[in-house]
């Protein structure tokens, strides 16, 4: 057979993929005046999700969907432009664009040139000035045309002929035979993504309104939710650690680097009238190439907000490589609330809880409240709302712990209604178990349960803290380690971690991790407490000192935790007017019946002194308080000389300890 008889009989036979790419163009031209007509309509009428659908053509042209659909409609701009007396604005309205300025936007993009200049035009020019080797959209031409693209071999003939076929089957797959410039380089750089990693850095606000922050920072961590839902992803870095990146002079590569990620995505986001409208693009922060953009137009109301979240989660996707399930497509496809009014109230609510502060987390309980209100199903209020009142109660002291946790723990128990499967309702409410009912035989199983299914949280209690205070750090060390690759810049995994290697007596690579994190951490509260405590009992007192002065030398608050290391401290140096004052304000603390277990402190400075029993006195009053630091009886180090006497062991059992079947620590281990 000769190479031309090859090549023919090759288009007489269209492959699947061609065949889709006739169907895809039809289904477009079809709808072509059509501005709600776009990627989710398009794969619905070829009965394919929006994955598979990108995948397939990112496979065949090396584009997404939404480019696939945007070109099509400029190519026929731009025939109509030429052929007829029409303006630009007239033309974006029949190919199906919104926005004449974004049309004409789009437009300049693609051609290098204006709509209106378009008539004077005979060759398409890229963005980059280059002539696009991508034909115009073209009617069937007389089997005796001169015009044939296909001259390239020295079959000629047999190529005009296999051009008119292709021409009158589709005219797209003969306008996208060949790539563009921009294209062809996209599918090189997709190859080289072997690590499917990302960074989601928060949105510029670009409303002109300080305002609406909250809408852009509450898109970038919607996005990044429905992202961490990907198994395929490899990691996924939260809001939360991207967030300090909002205002920042560091470079792509030096984001990239401390994230640990490959793949920074940046965006900014618009709003016109009732119109949303978000401009994205991913870069390769090792090279600080740019791999894709794209921007996304919805109207502002709640359902097509979220419909935006889940095209761009898709798309990133795809761009990524990364296969999602048809399980996990369902959950990024979920539309928590329908009314507008109420997801506003809650992204307002979630910026007000990210400042982490005491009226800051009054005004996000208000407005949780106002969006709960108005929609009872919308679970993401009850969650934030109960997270809210467990740490301004344990952490932060805002608020009477025991009665945080009651509200807590109707909030999460609602959300469990429902939601029976919430993983985040049910790793909170565990930890609320944990820390003030002492339900050690419920939580145990919970623990068990996740044990070789880690759930990834800012600070997962169960599977960190839990396990140290059970004396299984070496399973919380595990853990921790797996988690630290999710997300390396969470402020709690170093000290988690310090902490169980201190337990598995691996003191000085404990002090290593502490030293080499003290500079990223500097400025973080949680941190210095944390740190502060730990190399005390590192027996590093001089480091324990500098961070307990740089806390309280940039916060307000003092908790029962500084007082203790503040008269610790004063008592070593031989300062006992300064450790007495220090004693004296627990005390008060206690007497007001303040939060941050104050009797539990106590005790800790009084087993220090080794007056063993001042140190009981106020470890009963610890029990019975119910204080949160009592979950530290089994592994307190300072209390290893009295783990041998009557009333450590009823205490022991009464906390909940044996329930589970853990014996004590020997009196001699230290």
């Amino acid at each position: 057979m000769h190479k031309g008889d090859t090549f023919s009989s090759g288009f007489q036979k269209k492959s699947t993929e061609d065949t889709l790419i006739d169907k895809l163009t039809e289904e477009i031209a079809s709808n072509l005046d059509n501005d709600q007509f776009g990627v989710d309509s398009l794969a619905q009428a070829v009965s394919m999700s929006r994955s598979n659908l990108h995948r397939k053509l990112h496979k065949k042209l090396g584009i997404s969907t939404s480019q696939f659909i945007r070109e099509f409609r400029l190519k026929r701009a731009s025939e109509m432009l030429r052929e007829e007396n029409i303006t630009a604005s007239e033309a974006a309205y029949r190919v199906g664009f919104s926005s004449a300025t974004y049309f004409s936007t789009c437009f300049h993009k693609f051609y290098g040139y204006t709509p209106g200049e378009a008539k004077s035009r005979n060759t398409d020019i890229t963005e980059e000035g280059n002539e696009s080797s991508i034909p115009e959209i073209e009617t069937a031409q007389p089997a005796n045309s001169e015009n044939s693209r296909t001259e390239k071999s020295g079959a000629k003939k047999i190529l005009i002929w296999a051009a008119l076929i292709i021409t009158i089957v589709s005219t797209a797959s003969f306008f996208y035979s060949t790539t563009s410039k921009e294209n062809v380089k996209t599918k090189g750089i997709a190859k080289t993504l072997d690590e499917k990693s990302i960074a989601v850095l928060p949105f510029k606000n670009w409303t002109g309104n300080s305002d609406l922050e909250y809408i852009s920072d509450g898109m970038t961590d919607a996005v990044i939710s429905r992202l961490t839902k990907i198994g395929a992803l490899d990691k996924v870095v939260p809001f939360t650690s991207t967030l300090k990146f909002k205002e920042t002079d560091k470079t792509t590569n030096e984001i990239g680097t401390e994230l640990g990620v490959v793949n920074l995505l940046q965006g900014n986001l618009q709003i016109s009238g009732n119109q949303i409208k978000i401009n994205l693009q991913m870069i390769d922060s090792r090279s600080n190439k740019h791999l894709w953009s794209d921007e996304y137009i919805r109207e502002w109301k709640s359902d097509e907000i979220f419909k935006m979240q889940s095209e761009v989660v898709e798309d990133i996707a795809g761009n990524m490589n990364a296969f999602i399930a048809k399980d996990e497509l369902a959950v990024i496809k979920k539309i928590p609330t329908r009314i507008k009014q109420a997801y506003s109230y809650y992204l307002q609510g979630d910026f007000q809880r990210n400042k982490a502060n005491q009226l800051s987390y009054s005004n996000a309980i208000d407005l949780y409240g106002k969006a709960i209100a108005i929609d009872s199903n919308f679970v993401q209020p009850y969650l934030d709302m109960a997270n809210i009142y467990n740490l301004g109660g344990a952490v932060w002291g805002f608020y009477d712990e025991h009665a945080a946790w009651k509200k807590a723990k109707v909030l999460l128990e609602k959300v469990l209604e429902i939601e029976p499967e919430n993983r985040q309702a049910e790793e909170e409410l565990h930890t609320g178990e944990f820390f003030y009912d002492w339900n050690f035989e419920l939580v145990e199983k919970y623990y068990q349960k996740i044990l070789n299914n880690l759930f990834f949280d800012k600070s997962p209690v169960i599977s960190l803290d839990y396990a140290i205070k059970t004396g299984r750090s070496d399973e919380a060390l595990r853990a921790v380690e797996h988690l630290i690759l999710i997300d390396p810049s969470n402020v709690f995994f170093p000290f988690f971690k310090a902490e169980a290697l201190m337990f598995l007596d691996s003191k000085n690579e404990a002090i290593k991790l502490l030293n080499y994190s003290d500079p990223l951490y500097s400025d973080n509260w949680f941190y210095l407490r944390e740190s502060t405590k730990l190399y005390f009992y590192l027996g590093e007192s001089e480091k324990s000192k500098i961070q307990l002065e740089k806390i309280l030398s940039k916060f307000s608050d003092y908790p029962p935790i500084l007082m203790w290391m503040n008269a610790v401290h004063a008592q070593r140096e031989g300062d006992s007017k300064k450790a007495i004052q220090c004693l004296a304000e627990l005390k008060d603390e206690y007497k007001k019946g303040s939060s941050g277990s104050p009797a539990w402190f106590i005790a800790l400075y009084y087993c220090t002194l080794k007056d063993y029993e001042q140190t009981f006195y106020w470890l009963q009053n610890s029990y019975d308080r119910h204080e949160v630091e009592m979950t530290w009886l089994r592994e307190e180090t300072l209390l290893a000389p009295i783990r041998n006497d009557q009333r450590y062991k009823e205490l022991y059992d009464k906390v909940g300890f044996s329930s589970i079947g853990l014996s004590r620590k020997p009196s001699s281990e230290n």
